[in-house]
């Protein structure tokens, strides 16, 4: 069974959005040097972590080749993250290195997605990978297998003291729920919420702090 892996709140200035949060007492990690990264993270010791995003520029020629070359899923909720700023999206991840048996599930269940294999070099120098599935359903959270290298490092803690993220709220409302309850047998840090669509905030354990209300 998968777990959930991360959410993702998307920002304009990925710059700012570190400095805030690192003002807030957050520990923030740049995906790469700061002068290149489109993104940033908040790791915990365990459970779902956070990545603070800025969406990559994408020529149009690059994405008709993406269409042609079958990333439609992926340009489509880059779309959807690009209407969406703050908590846009979240995902799934297995513990295994690859999602072979889910890519052969969704297949089974006749379930288009986009399955390739990432990779960043972190500001460790670490190289990672990692492999994604995306489904066309822009409204059911991404799959993705763990990492090459854990990106953990030893003891993570936070000058604000927040420990871990207690439970993320999900809108219902056109969520594959049968899928989801498929995928997903630990449901304890998820809440669907009625009458609305996606992520729409995370809780963190023994704290009423909200990213949302730092990053204005």
């Amino acid at each position: 069974m998968m777990q959930i892996s991360h959410v993702l709140f998307r920002t304009d200035d990925l710059n700012r959005a570190v400095q805030q949060l690192t003002d807030a007492g957050f520990n923030v990690e740049y995906g790469a040097h700061p002068s290149k990264a489109y993104n940033a993270f908040i790791w915990f010791e365990e459970g779902i972590f956070i990545e603070i995003f800025k969406i990559p520029v994408i020529p149009p020629p690059f994405r008709w080749f993406g269409r042609l070359f079958g990333y439609s899923p992926v340009l489509d909720r880059m779309k959807v993250w690009n209407e969406s700023p703050g908590w846009c999206d979240w995902s799934l991840e297995t513990r295994q290195k690859d999602l072979k048996y889910y890519q052969l599930l969704l297949e089974y269940l006749d379930i288009g997605c986009k399955a390739f294999k990432s990779k960043r070099k972190d500001v460790h120098g670490r190289k990672l990978s990692w492999r994604l599935a995306v489904p066309d359903d822009t409204r059911f959270p991404f799959l993705m297998s763990a990492y090459s290298v854990n990106p953990r490092l030893g003891k993570i803690t936070h000058p604000n003291g927040i420990k871990r993220i207690k439970m993320i709220k999900v809108g219902k409302e056109k969520l594959d729920t049968v899928l989801l309850d498929a995928l997903l047998e630990d449901k304890e840090a998820l809440m669907l919420m009625e009458g609305c669509e996606g992520l729409q905030t995370v809780d963190f354990l023994h704290s009423d702090l909200k990213i949302e209300d730092i990053l204005i």
